[in-house]
């Protein structure tokens, strides 16, 4: 039998230390891929499809009307409006950015009712400052000027009251059954309790 030299073995092991490295790194790349893939799942907060209030939340944000809670074509090409402007990939998918620039406003809205709340202004005995307001370019924001508009997510009418917004001025059954004199009284009445805070996306349509 002939012995193995030392230049031999290296010959020998040559071969196999190409394979060992060859595999290495098919596993590396196919490891990376599958991170690379899997990475962005948990990226995405909301996409084509989905519904529910906070989808709700994301198109009173990027200012689609109505805001039905479903996330349709109209909300996508919205998000993709977005991306645009703030110099992201353009997938159409809301990610945690996206939600916090979202969640930011929410949370400054509410502030800006409490606050609006707080000065809204006194009753004025004929009305006439709160009647010369714009309402109809607050309605036309709210429910492009549809008397009879629904959003599924619980707001009717002109001006998207919620029934116990509704009720709590003077209105009974749903407001979209209201005439629209009676809704346009009742925003009013709101607006003399609390400002342009309950419209806190369309309210500074009052002032055109």
């Amino acid at each position: 039998m002939e012995p193995v030299t030392p230049a031999r073995s290296r010959h020998l092991l040559t071969p196999l230390i190409v394979v060992v490295t060859v595999v290495v790194a098919l596993l590396t790349v196919v490891g990376a891929s599958s991170s690379a893939e899997a990475r962005p799942r948990g990226y995405i907060v909301l996409s084509y499809g989905q519904h529910g209030s906070r989808v709700v939340s994301l198109q009173r944000y990027l200012h689609v009307r109505p805001a039905s809670g479903y996330f349709g074509p109209i909300t996508r090409r919205a998000v993709v409006r977005w991306q645009s402007r703030h110099h992201r990939h353009r997938t159409g998918l809301v990610g945690k950015r996206l939600w916090r620039a979202v969640q930011h406003s929410r949370s400054t809205a509410h502030r800006t009712v409490h606050r609006t709340a707080r000065r809204a202004p006194a009753p004025s005995r004929g009305g006439d400052r709160v009647t010369r307001l714009n309402w109809r370019a607050l309605a036309h924001c709210e429910s492009s000027g549809n008397p009879r508009a629904v959003n599924p997510a619980g707001y009717y009418g002109l001006y998207q009251f919620t029934p116990s917004t509704w009720r709590s001025v003077g209105g009974s059954g749903l407001p979209s059954r209201a005439s629209a004199r009676e809704q346009t009284l009742r925003a009013q009445i709101l607006f003399r309790r609390s400002g342009s805070g309950p419209w806190p996306v369309c309210g500074r349509h009052l002032f055109d």
